[in-house]
């Protein structure tokens, strides 16, 4: 399982977490949820991933299709939140555990090192396994959507 995608090809994950992010980072008002929503999903990334020539032009050519005007670094996370870091206390000496929660995620780390012709591909032949794979996350995540809800907004910096 790679980025919480039920998955164990890497390349999947990173096409599923592209689109997660987006469609995550969308604007609620303008895009609604309907029955045809996942059909239009479906199109827009068939579409986009046809035409880009790497995943940075994906990103820009479905962004605005999904009317996302950017994408919010919550849902680009690619680190578990229970990551603790070591750290030698200079008073005492002793190790200390911290909570590294502070860190957010752009996709950069996942862009620079996956293989974008692959992802590309993968996006554009198994569109229907990419948004599968991101509605079978995102029904796992309902149970914490109130925790979104009431978490707002990141402010970007």
């Amino acid at each position: 399982m790679y980025y919480n995608f039920d998955t164990d090809d890497h390349g999947a994950a990173v096409a599923g977490l592209l689109v997660y992010a987006i469609y995550r980072s969308r604007n609620t008002k303008r895009f609604k949820i309907t029955p045809d929503m996942w059909g239009m999903i479906e199109r827009a990334v068939k579409s986009a991933s046809k035409r880009a020539a790497d995943l940075g032009d994906f990103i820009e050519k479905l962004k605005p299709k999904l009317h996302c005007e950017t994408i919010q670094p919550r849902w680009a996370d690619t680190m578990p939140e229970d990551v603790v870091t070591m750290k030698l206390d200079p008073d005492t000496g002793e190790m200390i555990q911290i909570q590294d929660k502070g860190r957010r995620q752009f996709l950069t780390d996942v862009l620079m090192e996956i293989d974008h012709r692959k992802v590309l591909d993968f996006l554009y032949r198994k569109t229907a396994l990419v948004v599968l794979l991101v509605r079978d996350r995102l029904e796992r995540e309902k149970p914490m959507e109130a925790k979104f809800e009431t978490e707002g907004e990141y402010i970007d910096v």
